[in-house]
């Protein structure tokens, strides 16, 4: 950073509406650095939603501690591949590649071990 550069504070917005089309944008910068213009987008939900109404989160939720690791959201009662956190909600993918859906960690549990046939 120079001399002359100013930083500026970022005004404070409420977050886009969500939007269903995951085809995003090249990036623009004059640079056209390959950035990622979707960070500022907020997805809708790849996978119906599923109300809490009734159902109660595990006794003692896991936590994933690294990418790439199998958990069971038992809320969705889907396996997911776990690819980040923010807060403490989670982004999972299928196992098998697909859309991103996001769970609050206190609907994680250790994926059941698979059968020994």
């Amino acid at each position: 950073m120079t001399d002359n550069q100013v930083i500026a504070e970022a005004p404070h917005h409420h977050p886009p509406q969500p939007t269903s089309d995951r085809t995003f944008p090249e990036c623009q910068c004059p640079a056209d650095c390959g950035g990622r213009p979707e960070a500022l987008l907020r997805l809708a939900a790849a996978y119906s939603q599923v109300s809490e109404m009734g159902i109660k989160p595990p006794a003692t939720p896991y936590t994933p501690t690294r990418r790439g690791e199998l958990v069971h959201d038992t809320l969705n009662h889907r396996t997911g591949t776990f690819m980040g956190r923010i807060g403490t909600l989670i982004y999972l993918r299928p196992p098998g590649g697909g859309f991103e859906w996001e769970v609050d960690q206190r609907w994680l549990a250790q994926p059941p071990a698979p059968d020994a046939s």
